[in-house]
């Protein structure tokens, strides 16, 4: 078994996947994807009920005032970066476009996408991923770091180069889970700052836990 299957395999059977995204519909979940980076789905909620309550719906966020926006998703952090592209987002996208570019083939609709200015590769991978359950998997900071930890990713690696790697071990069904368990190994055991190292069940063949010690 390789490295990267072991390391999906282990965190599968550790982490339970929450089904978060059931029932909402696609363009919201595109707005909270993009109010995730940088925090977690309590806060996501928070942000997209405020939105709910204060424009009724992500289309009437086309005519708002930026600070508006601003206060609504203040919840997710990040606001002053993440209130244009949202803007952007209720201009350029109706759930019509929406259900349209749903429609096509994975690689048109991701170059679609990521036309959006705000929308980058990882943002549409996940949207993919969550609204047809495209067999990709998204790399987001805490996968890139935990592969680049464990030396399945080299520094120069870009985000289709990590996700290729890890796509090429793990079967298409698991992808989405895999996905899900390996944000919540990054956040919760290989942190950014003070990883639990000692706590890790991957430390016997981790190249950062055997570089410090």
């Amino acid at each position: 078994m390789g490295l990267v299957r072991r390391v999906v395999e282990e965190l599968l059977s550790r982490y339970g996947v929450e089904r978060w995204w059931a029932g909402v519909e696609p363009l919201e979940l595109l707005v909270g994807i993009v109010l995730s980076q940088k925090t977690n789905w309590k806060n996501v909620r928070r942000a997209l009920n405020n939105i709910r309550e204060r424009f009724g719906s992500v289309e009437a966020m086309a005519d708002a005032d930026l600070r508006e926006i601003e206060e609504a998703i203040r919840p997710a952090g990040l606001y002053r970066n993440k209130a244009p592209t949202l803007k952007n987002i209720a201009k350029t996208l109706t759930r019509e476009k929406i259900k349209e570019i749903l429609s096509k083939p994975y690689g048109e609709a991701k170059r679609e996408l990521t036309s959006i200015k705000g929308i980058g590769p990882k943002t549409a991978d996940v949207f993919l991923m969550f609204t047809r359950d495209e067999q990709v998997l998204p790399v987001d900071t805490h996968i890139s770091r935990v592969m680049r930890r464990l030396g399945v990713a080299g520094k120069r690696d870009d985000y289709e180069t990590i996700r290729a790697k890890l796509e090429a071990e793990v079967p298409p069904e698991k992808r989405r889970d895999a996905h899900i368990a390996l944000i919540r190994f990054g956040r919760e055991v290989c942190r950014a700052r003070n990883p639990l190292c000692e706590e890790c069940p991957f430390n016997d063949v981790c190249q950062y836990y055997h570089a410090k010690r």
